[in-house]
């Protein structure tokens, strides 16, 4: 994907049975900020990047806020 173009990705944990469903579900009811670090790279496997989004409670709202909070490079040299 090109800079500044547009994307998206989906992620649920619907089974309460899993291990993560606890502590996520308390997270929200809880109105506390929620980090995912999310692996991806191209179709072939390479230039493998970890991006941490952040989900945050609005303060006088009920939704969320979700943001890109950092990017890392696995595969070369971070650019910074």
């Amino acid at each position: 994907m090109a800079p500044g173009d547009t994307s998206f990705w989906h992620a649920a944990v619907r089974d309460a049975e899993d291990p993560d469903f606890g502590p996520l579900w308390k997270l929200i009811e809880n109105r506390e900020r929620v980090d995912i670090d999310l692996l991806y790279g191209d179709s072939e496997g390479g230039q493998r990047t970890i991006s941490r989004f952040s989900l945050i409670p609005g303060v006088q709202t009920e939704a969320w806020v979700g943001l890109v909070v950092r990017h890392w490079n696995l595969d070369r040299p971070d650019p910074r």
